[in-house]
């Protein structure tokens, strides 16, 4: 989860024993032509398409025709936790190495020092969520362990590094990557959990696995692939699995190819929703509901 350069090398290395072809018409600077043209006037988000709730997309019209406000559950709540600590982190680690600090314990030290701060805001934003401070702890020590290495490797090629390249050595990852989506019929604002250097996508998930996660990914590759015109070919999901009463944190890869199917997918998830929202139709009740549902109190009253 806290990627390094020794990642990037094992993950280019599984890429190249996955080849992924994908076709012209459905690479993301394809947009302004069928399949991929977007007819509509509105925007939605990736977590719309690849929502994982809800088969029949009632999802989409709760939100946006109805608008019902939304629950999110405790399950959604840690999830926030996980990608909050998750950035902060991040942010605070290159904050300490960009003050000057290159020497790892007194990084260390002042990474902890800062993470009581930190804390305090976990504590306060996740005040209803209990084991606040212990998810905070296991993500916050497996972050200081990955980063203090890096720098200590990073440190030891030169004594001449610029902080800057010092910072990106350490932690080679931007935290709520922005991407404009807006050329493939989703949010100008989106936002990719983590973007490994040179472009390897990573999104993070707390709950259990679900098929959507690869449709969420496709939807930011084609994205990416429509502002910046550079291809991707596969993505990573990273399953982030807390048991808090044992102080465990797992982190499991799975990585996905952006195949022409998954592209074609999204594509047709996206324009099913976008009907229901344009047409003002609601789809009905899905014969099971996820009980994670931001929305299942309004499909399941009592």
């Amino acid at each position: 989860m806290f990627y390094t350069f020794s990642d990037v090398a094992r993950l280019c290395r599984t890429f190249r024993g996955m080849p992924c072809e994908v076709s012209e018409e459905l690479r993301g600077w394809s947009w302004s032509s069928p399949p991929l043209l977007y007819p509509y006037s509105f925007q939605l988000s990736v977590s719309d398409v690849a929502n994982s709730f809800c088969e029949t997309g009632r999802f989409v019209y709760l939100k946006y025709v109805a608008k019902e406000r939304e629950r999110p559950g405790w399950r959604l709540r840690r999830g926030s936790l996980v990608h909050y600590v998750l950035s902060e982190a991040s942010r605070t680690a290159k904050s300490i190495i960009l003050s000057g600090v290159s020497e790892p314990q007194e990084f260390k030290s002042e990474f902890m020092e800062k993470g009581r701060k930190v804390l305090s805001a976990c504590k306060e934003q996740f005040k209803e969520l209990k084991d606040v401070e212990t998810v905070f702890e296991l993500l916050w020590l497996r972050a200081m362990d990955a980063f203090s290495s890096e720098l200590a490797k990073a440190a030891s090629r030169s004594p001449y590094l610029p902080i800057d390249g010092l910072a990106f050595l350490v932690a080679p990852f931007t935290t709520e990557f922005p991407v404009d989506g807006s050329l493939v019929g989703l949010s100008r604002t989106l936002r990719v959990d983590l973007m490994v250097y040179p472009s390897i996508m990573v999104e993070v998930k707390t709950r259990k696995w679900h098929q959507d996660y690869e449709l969420g990914l496709t939807a930011y590759a084609l994205a990416f692939e429509s502002q910046y015109e550079v291809p991707i070919n596969h993505g990573v999901v990273a399953l982030v699995r807390i048991d808090a009463s044992k102080r465990d944190l797992k982190v499991y890869e799975r990585v996905v190819k952006i195949s022409d199917g998954l592209r074609q997918a999204f594509i047709d998830r996206r324009d099913s929703y976008a009907r229901i929202v344009e047409e003002a139709v609601d789809p009905g009740k899905a014969k099971n509901c996820d009980p994670d549902c931001p929305y299942l109190h309004i499909c399941r009253e009592g």
